[in-house]
């Protein structure tokens, strides 16, 4: 089989955690050089995942005659000088969200990836879970999505995204779920309406252009141990949910099953019975690895296990320990299949189903008009762009 070869640009936690294993098994990619500015990072990249070459300089990935196009898992800050100097290179370009850091660099991306003619994938890897594309599918064969909940909650607020300023969860999570309520509903928005309990704690309402409305609570003040994400959809009639990206049960959809259950994510440097136990067993399987989490979280900020810890308590925080990066990363949010994809299309020439640069650019400006509605306390209407 044909791969598209490919470079690495950043081997932070992000690469480690998704792309570097991930292009380890897919079929239509390979990645044949790593880069990022610190060596060490490099050499442990090469070492752990068996890729051939490591690179300080990005320019020289791009100046490989081989290398069909770049991975590019840095800071947000970055996107626009890499994604514009790899298109000018002749490089097809998978870039992790958000596109750029503003509407008018997103622009000037689109703008650039039409006048190379390359791919511009965006990692908005959800179009691509299982459970979604099969959600989708029983979506549009009963009259499509009419009525859609959303709620995305995490510890943002006090773990990863303590630094940013408040108020910029929606830049930076917010845009996966834009990117796939456009995606479901095959629709663009017409009007963004915000309501605000504290930063990062919101309901925004979205209505589409074809008549669909949809609510998604957002909220960087979440637990550890209470899973993360939850559709919910009403069709023409009946409708159906998806619970964690695991379990999808329908009502009222004829020739549907009444649940579907969705193998987990597979990490080759961590626990990997997930993905088997969340296709037996469903949501109740995940929703006990969360219970983990707490105990988890307190073992990697150095809290647990105390020096007079014995027998089972040690055991215990030991396991914790080393298993998987936590359960975020054990459902199949469609990672890998979305990455193999980039590499099929580069392949075969065909356009990518992935999310493009205009998807970036799209999801820039709503994110935007959630700011100005949360500002004016009014709803916002989308221009064209």
């Amino acid at each position: 089989m044909k791969q598209a070869i490919l470079g690495l640009i950043g081997a932070g936690n992000l690469a480690k955690n998704q792309h570097l294993p991930n292009l380890m098994w897919t079929p239509h990619a390979r990645l044949k050089t790593v880069c990022d500015l610190r060596p060490e990072a490099v050499r442990e990249a090469q070492a752990q995942f068996r890729v051939p070459h490591g690179e300080t300089d990005f320019r020289k990935v791009l100046a490989d005659p081989e290398i069909d196009g770049v991975v590019i898992a840095t800071k947000s800050e970055q996107h626009e000088e890499l994604v514009t100097a790899a298109l000018r290179a002749g490089k097809h370009v998978y870039v992790e969200k958000p596109l750029a850091e503003s509407v008018a660099q997103c622009r000037a991306i689109v703008a650039e990836q039409q006048k190379s003619g390359k791919h511009v994938a965006v990692g908005h890897n959800r179009r691509f879970a299982p459970a979604y594309r099969k959600a989708k599918e029983l979506l549009l064969a009963n009259g499509g999505a009419r009525n859609i909940y959303y709620r995305i909650s995490d510890t943002y607020c006090y773990t990863w995204g303590k630094n940013f300023p408040p108020g910029q969860r929606v830049f930076h999570e917010l845009c996966h779920i834009f990117d796939l309520l456009r995606w479901l509903t095959g629709s663009e928005v017409e009007i963004v309406y915000t309501v605000e309990a504290r930063p990062d704690d919101e309901i925004i309402t979205l209505k589409f252009k074809s008549g669909p409305v949809a609510t998604i609570l957002s909220s960087g003040w979440s637990t550890l141990d209470w899973p993360k994400e939850y559709l919910e959809v009403v069709a023409a009639k009946g409708g159906l949910t998806v619970d964690s990206f695991i379990e999808l049960r329908t009502y009222g959809l004829p020739g549907a099953e009444r649940c579907y259950r969705f193998r987990g994510h597979f990490h080759p440097r961590s626990e990997w019975t997930q993905r088997y136990l969340y296709e037996a067993l469903g949501i109740e399987a995940y929703r006990a690895l969360c219970a983990l989490e707490p105990d988890r979280f307190a073992v990697e900020c150095g809290r647990v296990p105390p020096e007079n810890a014995t027998g089972e308590d040690r055991i215990h925080h030991e396991f914790l320990a080393h298993r998987m990066a936590g359960s975020g990363y054990s459902p199949d949010k469609g990672w890998i299949h979305a990455m193999d994809h980039f590499g099929a299309c580069i392949v075969s020439g065909k356009t990518p189903e992935t999310a493009g640069a205009r998807d970036g650019l799209i999801g820039e400006l709503l994110a935007n008009a959630v700011v100005e509605s949360r500002k004016t306390k009014a709803p916002v209407t989308m221009n064209d762009e």
